[in-house]
């Protein structure tokens, strides 16, 4: 490929310098294997030197790098755009100290900490948000919300020096951890009255879960009860996440069945991140009965077990509607279980919803006994299981016979009843039933 025109070159590197990281890191993978000349190897030098070049100003500006994104209600966030914007304008206003962060950012320099220039370039960014004369920044500033961005740059060094040890805070707190997390506290006050909970709302978009913070804030505010907290600054943190509660119960109440698998799957998430949510509330905070958050949680305890019955329980009839069946004689009941019912193949909406139902009961396995709806899912499951074992055992017969319906028919419904049962039992199981259909076809 000849090499690309200036114009057109620069058109390319405008793309790749607005391209999501995604992008950029599925481009370089694309451009890894091209040779030293050409077109693509220019394109491939210009992708290089992009990662590169967000590789130093995502390790500069890490304390707001998770937040330059869409997150939750009440949370503070920014475009996306602040990013290339504030680095681009660091680059015009200070372009030596941004070639000392890259000539310090190698992993064996990030090893021993972040270098001071890193924090430097915070403050500096900060400050020059804040002087209007400053015209390098005018773009940062027409993306809105530049109080709260300058606030965020001013306790990033606090957030940095927090982050390497956030990890342990949220899964190991002691008394010296909780210490520390006081100073940090402190020393966000310190600076601005109205930081320590900027500084929480900081450190969770670094987590995984951000609700976790409730363990740093716990440890800072040494276990307090849910009335203080409540009414306290920080107390929005505890209201966000009773709001995600309430959220995922709806979730879980009226998901569609007929979306299939995946919808099913992220409500039983769903439910296990309540459990894990209302644990969390439960360890960090001094709940009282009648308190503002006992009197929720109470109530979304009985909520979530109810929902989760509710839809476990209507598992059976999915699967009947997914593996029909006859009654034996006309004597039968109508609708009652019999043998297979083999005329027709398999309706992929029904299979589809039975699908999603058995999905979300086997994902509920890790938090079902401890919210309150073990019994009823062991109860729903050996149902279940009795009526799969029943029905394959018929309609294996019918594909070593013939007898009950057409053979092919027959590989096809045990198929469907296999993927059934590797969410009712296990995958091994499911592997002895097709394993089973495969010799009683060649029979």
């Amino acid at each position: 490929m000849a090499a690309i025109a200036a114009h057109k070159l620069q058109i390319v590197r405008m793309l790749v310098e607005t391209a999501p990281d995604a992008a950029l890191r599925s481009l370089e993978l694309a451009l890894a294997g091209v040779g030293t000349t050409g077109g693509l190897a220019q394109v491939r030098g210009l992708v290089e030197d992009e990662t590169a070049d967000r590789f130093v100003r995502n390790n500069v500006l890490a304390p707001i790098v998770p937040m330059c994104a869409t997150r939750g209600a009440g949370q503070i966030s920014f475009s996306p755009r602040v990013l290339p914007s504030l680095w681009k304008a660091l680059k015009v206003v200070t372009p030596q100290r941004v070639e000392e962060a890259a000539a310090k950012c190698s992993p064996w320099d990030l090893e021993q900490g972040a270098p001071e220039v890193f924090d430097d370039l915070c403050r500096m960014a900060a400050r020059c948000l804040r002087d209007a004369e400053q015209d390098a920044f005018d773009a940062t500033r027409s993306l809105g919300n530049t109080d709260e961005l300058i606030a965020c740059l001013e306790i990033g060094h606090i957030v940095r020096a927090s982050l390497p040890k956030l990890s342990d805070w949220v899964s190991r707190m002691s008394g010296e951890r909780a210490a520390a997390a006081r100073l940090a506290y402190r020393d966000a006050c310190a600076i601005r009255e109205d930081s320590g909970a900027r500084l929480f709302d900081m450190l969770a978009a670094h987590l995984p879960d951000d609700w976790r913070i409730l363990r740093v804030i716990s440890a800072v505010m040494d276990r307090p009860n849910d009335r203080y907290l409540a009414s306290s600054e920080v107390g929005s943190f505890g209201e966000r996440v009773l709001a995600e509660i309430d959220e995922a119960i709806a979730l879980i109440r009226d998901f569609s069945l007929d979306k299939g698998e995946k919808l099913g799957r992220e409500a039983a998430l769903a439910a296990q991140r309540v459990s894990l949510q209302i644990t969390e509330f439960e360890q960090t905070v001094n709940i009282a009965k009648d308190g503002p958050w006992g009197r929720r949680l109470a109530k979304y305890k009985q909520e979530i077990a109810q929902v989760a019955e509710l839809r476990m329980n209507a598992a059976e009839k999915e699967l009947a509607e997914a593996l029909p069946t006859k009654p034996i004689s006309i004597l039968g009941k109508k609708g009652g279980k019999g043998i297979a019912k083999l005329n027709a193949e398999p309706d992929p909406t029904a299979v589809r919803r039975a699908t999603a139902i058995l999905v979300f009961i086997e994902q509920l396995r890790p938090c079902a006994a401890q919210s309150g709806y073990g019994a009823t899912r062991t109860k729903v499951l050996d149902k279940l299981n009795t009526r799969l074992d029943q029905y394959i055992e018929d309609v294996l017969y019918a594909a070593r016979t013939g007898e009950g319906g057409d053979p092919v028919l027959a590989q096809q419904y045990l198929d469907v009843a296999a993927t059934f049962i590797a969410h009712t039992r296990d995958d091994k199981t499911a592997e002895i039933v097709r394993r089973r259909a495969a010799a009683a076809i060649a029979a």
